[in-house]
């Protein structure tokens, strides 16, 4: 009986440490890495050579600089093989005290034209509903270390792949 009772607890602890890992595996499209990726804050900056293949939002640490996010959108970005983000509006989340920053992942299943599929920002309501209001994160603070947003950011962005065919 105390052998039953110790192996079920041991399965449920087990089990219940998966669901708290804030380590996911990303396991999407990717390319291979890239080292230079650009940004464009329009979709008319989108050549028309790109394929779009990740939909993501992050989610900024607290205390972040125009540089930091700059900084942390272009590694997770390279690491999957974009060589351009297009970033979209970005919101605070005055409730949310991140330590690290977040990228959340929806899709696509495979990778489109851009230029002949994109549909718009359709992805991530759930998250994106429940954030702050509009925060401005453009031209002016991207990549700029003298500005500091002292909420959590969520940030939508397209991760796309130009210049070559798929």
């Amino acid at each position: 009986m105390q052998k039953t009772h110790f192996f079920s607890l041991l399965l449920v602890t087990t089990l219940l440490t998966g669901c708290w890992s804030s380590s996911a595996t990303y396991e999407g499209i990717t390319f291979p890495k890239t080292t230079n990726s650009r940004v464009t804050f329009q979709e008319e900056g989108v050549p028309s050579d790109c394929s779009a293949f990740a939909h993501v939002m992050m989610n900024s640490k607290l205390q972040s600089t125009g540089k930091d996010i700059a900084s942390a959108m272009h590694k997770e970005a390279e690491d999957k093989g974009a060589n351009l983000i297009l970033v979209g509006i970005s919101r605070e989340m005055p409730d949310e005290d991140l330590e690290e920053n977040r990228f959340d992942y929806y899709g696509p299943e495979y990778a489109y034209s851009f230029e002949r599929t994109w549909l718009g920002w359709k992805f991530g309501f759930d998250e994106w509903d429940e954030a702050g209001s509009l925060t401005g994160l453009g031209i002016d603070s991207w990549g700029n270390g003298d500005i500091t947003y002292d909420n959590s950011l969520i940030i939508q962005a397209v991760f796309l792949h130009c210049g070559q065919d798929l």
